[in-house]
C-alpha cells in the first residue's frame, strides 16, 4: 500500500479533529484509496500544553524549520490567522508540497495569490473545510458543476448567528440573551464580533464568488451587516408576513461576464424557501444554475469532526481531482445585492398606538412617491405599535418624507432586503391581522 507522508500545523480543534479522523477511519481510507496517510509532524505554539489525544509526543515541535526537514508530500495547516499560515503555505508550496487549507481568512484574502503559486509549482491546494466546514459546497462548485451557468448562490454561512437568530425568532429571546446562550454552549467566542458583525460569512462568501464567477472581490468591498441590531419584535412580525430573517450572504451575476450583486445582510426569506427553515448551528448553500436549476446543501458548517471530515476528505482527494483553474484578471462591476432588493421589509416602532384604518391613506401618499404598499402587519402590545410592511421602490432617500405623516414619533427603523415570492396567487389565505393591499 502506498505510503504519503503527511505533515500537521495546528493542533487544535480542527487538527485534533484530523488526527483522531485519520487514525479512528484508517481502514475506511485505505481501503478507498489504497494509501495511508501518515503523520510525520506536528506543529504546535506550546510544546508543553495537555493535548486532547495521547501517544503524540515524539511528533510535536515549534519550530517550523524542522518541519520543512521532514520528508512530507502533503502539509495540513490548521492554525487559522493570516501569519505566519500564508509564510508557511508558501514555502511548503515552493518545497513541491501539496497543501490542504481549513482557513478561511486566509484564502478570502490570499486565495487568488496562493493559489497561483500552487499552479506554478505543479502542485494541489485545497480548501474545502473553508467555507462550509463538513458541506462539500466547494468540491461541488469545483468538480460536480463544471457544465452549468451559476446564476446565483446564497447561504446561511455561519451557525453562530444562525443559532442567535433562532432563539430569538422562534422562542422569543432578545439579542443579548440569545448571544449568552451561545457563549455558554460554546457556539460562540468570548469576543462575538467576527461573527455577529458579519466579517466570518464575508470572507467564505469572498471564496464562493471567486469560484463561481472566476473574479476576486476583496472582502473589504462586499457590502456587510451584521445581526446586532436584529429584535426578536422584528422577526416576530417578518414571521406573520410569511418570512423568516436569515443573515444571508448571496451573490447574483447578471448575465455571462456581467455585473454582480453581492452582500451580506439580515434577509427576510419566504418561509417556502429552502433557506428559510435551516435552524440553530447548521449551514446550507443555495446554488441556482440554468440547468441544475435548484440545489441545497445543508449540514455543520463548524465543529471538531464535520470540519476535519472536509480536510480528510480532500486529503483523499488530492491524487484523484484536478487543481481549480487560475483566476483571470477580471475587474468586476459590483454593487450591492441589499440596493438591488425590488421589495423592502419596513419596520417601525412607535411609543404610540397607530390604527390599520390610517395604511390605505398611507398607500396612496406612498403611491404618490413611486412607493408601492404590498403587504403589512400591525401589532400593538402595552401601548407600543411595531408596523412592518413590505414595499417595492423605496429608497433611502424618501424615508424622511415617507413616514413624515405617520401619525406617530418613530421610535425605532429598519430596511431590510427581501427575497420575495413571485406574486401573491388571488386567493391566497392570509392571517387576518395580516394586511394585503391591492392596486
Amino acid at each position: 500500500m502506498e505510503q504519503v507522508q503527511v505533515a500537521l500545523l495546528g493542533l487544535g480543534t480542527v487538527g485534533t479533529g484530523v488526527w483522531k479522523m485519520l487514525v479512528s477511519n484508517q481502514d475506511v481510507i485505505a481501503r478507498r484509496t489504497g494509501r495511508f496517510f501518515n503523520i510525520q509532524t506536528i506543529l504546535v505554539r506550546d510544546l508543553k500544553k495537555k493535548r486532547k489525544v495521547s501517544g503524540i509526543e515524539h511528533l510535536l515541535t515549534n519550530d517550523f524549520e524542522d518541519v520543512m526537514k521532514k520528508d512530507v508530500q502533503v502539509i495540513i495547516e490548521a492554525m487559522g490567522g493570516i501569519e505566519p499560515a500564508r509564510t508557511y503555505i508558501k514555502r511548503a508550496i515552493e518545497k513541491g508540497c501539496h497543501v490542504i487549507t481549513a482557513n478561511k481568512e486566509l484564502m478570502a484574502v490570499h486565495g487568488v495569490e496562493l493559489e497561483r503559486l500552487a499552479g506554478q509549482n505543479g502542485v494541489q491546494l485545497f480548501y474545502e473545510a473553508s467555507v462550509g466546514g463538513g458541506i462539500p459546497v466547494i468540491g461541488t462548485l469545483q468538480h460536480f458543476l463544471k457544465a452549468n451557468r451559476i446564476h446565483k448562490i446564497s447561504g446561511i454561512l455561519n451557525g453562530t448567528t444562525n443559532y442567535i437568530l433562532t432563539q430569538m425568532d422562534l422562542y422569543h429571546r432578545d439579542f443579548s440573551e440569545a448571544l449568552k446562550d451561545a457563549q455558554e454552549k460554546g457556539y460562540a467566542e468570548a469576543d462575538p464580533t467576527a461573527d455577529v458583525e458579519g466579517h466570518d460569512p464575508v470572507r467564505k462568501l469572498a471564496i464562493l464568488i471567486r469560484l463561481v464567477f472566476d473574479v476576486h472581490i476583496p472582502v473589504e468591498e462586499i457590502p456587510c451587516k451584521g445581526i446586532t441590531d436584529v429584535t426578536a419584535a422584528e422577526l416576530q412580525c417578518a414571521r406573520s408576513l410569511g418570512y423568516a430573517v436569515k443573515l444571508l450572504a448571496q451573490a447574483e451575476q447578471y448575465g455571462e461576464n456581467g455585473p454582480i450583486s453581492c452582500s451580506v445582510h439580515p434577509t427576510l426569506l419566504p418561509l417556502s424557501h429552502p433557506l428559510a427553515s435551516v435552524h440553530d448551528v447548521y449551514n446550507a448553500i443555495h446554488i441556482e444554475g440554468d440547468q441544475i436549476q435548484d440545489l441545497t446543501l445543508v449540514g455543520q458548517g463548524a465543529g471538531e469532526q464535520p470540519t476535519a471530515s472536509a480536510v480528510v476528505e480532500d486529503l483523499c482527494n488530492l491524487e484523484r481531482l484536478p487543481s481549480a483553474k487560475l483566476l483571470p484578471s477580471v475587474e468586476p462591476l459590483l454593487f450591492s445585492a441589499g440596493e438591488n432588493s425590488c421589495t423592502r421589509f419596513v419596520f417601525v416602532q412607535t411609543d404610540e398606538p397607530l390604527s390599520d384604518r390610517e395604511l390605505p391613506a398611507l398607500k396612496d401618499r406612498w403611491e404618490a412617491l413611486g412607493v408601492s404598499l404590498k403587504q403589512w402587519h400591525l401589532s400593538v402590545e402595552n401601548g407600543e405599535s411595531r408596523l412592518g410592511l413590505l414595499v417595492t421602490g423605496w429608497e433611502k432617500a424618501l424615508e424622511e418624507v415617507a413616514l413624515s405623516k405617520l401619525g406617530a414619533e418613530i421610535k425605532r427603523l429598519v430596511i431590510r432586503p427581501v427575497v420575495t415570492v413571485n406574486a401573491l396567487s388571488a386567493g391566497e389565505e392570509v392571517k387576518s391581522e395580516v394586511g394585503v393591499v391591492s392596486n
